[in-house]
């Protein structure tokens, strides 16, 4: 069984729920709010980061059952606890880890200085701190982390930077501008062994590990005490340091399935940034293939996502199919884009606003989406409950599939589709203007 606590934008919509026969989860954000008929009373609120779990466990020992923890950053505040507040819990997990026990860090963008000092100073009380990132900059915190740990990944600690793709080094030019279009190592995750009395930690950001984080509303699941998932990303984390080819796999655990990307590809296969790619390739569309739409059994699907290209058409082809058929579909993105290999594609908006979905972009003043979420909430044609939320660091791109190291997350306990929803749906109430 496994316990979900949530803190959503500012505090302002925030549950804990018990899922029935889970142990309790020590701490929660402010504004805590009781949701289901499976709730308890709220747990003890304090400020929204890390906090082991209070009950003791022997050292090598799993918590007695796994836990999910789902938070979202506000960048709309004044605060700098909230704007930030993933990066408090990501690093006071770090600061939590005691001699002995190894950090695994895969991470796109890494230039702040408080993941940085929390990193070497866990390296200098003898924890063992592995981590990869991307070669796209070459940030002075990332400088800093390689001198001090090293690249001899034979020592307890190093990093690796991989070229390009850990997995890959497709390139290809971009489909209306000057340029390339290159793979990157895009998959975020912190995994650490025992982090205070807590075992198995994994925490899937949305978010960069960079100052430019205080600018973007993000979204961060935190697994504690699920060994199927800890081992899964150890073992990508093992194949991807090599920097010989994708981790490709996928693994289920309860609820939640994780599948890391590129995926295999046909041999004649052929990247075509002018051409969609092929529904019947793309795996995203077997999460919206058997949902049910009109009548009384209808689905609602929200989606919060910071790119999607023109290669992507034929998922929004299948959102407008969806919409067109009675489901109601809402999304919102980052400010809109007129430019076709960034952002989202204008041929995108065009497809899903000729089939009615409600489209909105985040309001600007600097501060924009960077979470990749869709929650589907309704019925299957077979008029079974459908719940799911997915989220991970893959972007709607063709590189998220083909060519990037990439992660799709997918959650289908109520609870979890339901904070997720709800952070949709305060996004676009508060921080969004609608396109037409």
């Amino acid at each position: 069984m496994r316990r979900l606590a949530v803190a959503a934008v500012g505090g302002a919509v925030a549950l804990a729920l018990v899922i029935t026969g889970c142990v309790s989860l020590s701490t929660m954000p402010s504004a805590a709010t009781p949701t289901a008929s499976t709730a308890t009373s709220p747990a003890p609120t304090r400020s929204p980061t890390w906090s082991p779990t209070q009950s003791p466990t022997k050292a090598g020992t799993p918590t007695a059952a796994a836990s999910t923890r789902i938070q979202f950053s506000d960048p709309w505040s004044s605060r700098a606890s909230a704007q930030l507040r993933l990066h408090l819990t990501q690093v006071a997990a770090i600061k939590a880890a005691p001699a002995g026990a190894t950090i695994h860090l895969v991470m796109y963008t890494f230039a702040t200085a408080w993941a940085g000092r929390a990193l070497l100073a866990a390296h200098r009380r003898g924890v063992n701190v592995r981590v990869i990132i991307d070669d796209h900059e070459n940030y002075r915190w990332t400088k800093r982390l390689q001198v001090a740990l090293g690249t001899n990944q034979h020592r307890r600690s190093y990093v690796v930077r991989c070229h390009l793709a850990c997995a890959s080094d497709v390139t290809y030019p971009r489909r209306r501008s000057a340029g390339t279009i290159r793979s990157y190592v895009h998959a975020k995750w912190l995994i650490i062994d025992r982090s205070g009395t807590d075992h198995d930690v994994v925490m899937i950001p949305s978010e960069n590990l960079t100052p430019a984080a205080v600018e973007q509303s993000n979204d961060l699941m935190v697994l504690r005490g699920d060994h199927a998932v800890y081992s899964f990303l150890r073992e990508r984390f093992d194949i991807m340091r090599k920097d010989a080819g994708t981790a490709y796999g996928t693994v289920t655990s309860g609820s939640i399935t994780m599948t890391m990307f590129p995926m295999p590809l046909p041999k004649d296969y052929k990247v075509e940034p002018d051409a969609p790619l092929p529904a019947a390739m793309d795996p995203y569309l077997d999460y919206l293939r058997d949902i049910q739409c009109g009548g009384d059994h209808s689905t609602t699907i929200r989606i919060a996502m910071y790119m999607w290209t023109y290669p992507r058409l034929e998922v929004a082809k299948r959102f407008a199919e969806l919409a067109r058929a009675g489901c109601r579909v809402i999304a919102i993105g980052q400010p809109l884009s007129a430019e076709r290999d960034e952002g989202w594609d204008p041929e995108i908006t065009k497809t899903l606003l000729d089939a009615g979905i409600e489209l909105h972009q985040t309001s600007g003043g600097g501060v924009y989406l960077h979470s990749k979420i869709v929650t589907l909430d309704g019925w299957t044609t077979s008029d079974n409950r459908l719940h799911l939320a997915i989220t991970g660091s893959s972007n709607f791109l063709l590189q998220a599939l083909v060519a990037s190291d990439d992660l799709i997350v997918t959650d289908s306990d109520m609870a979890v589709v339901r904070a997720y929803s709800a952070h949709v749906d305060q996004l676009i109430a508060q921080h969004s203007r609608p396109v037409h």
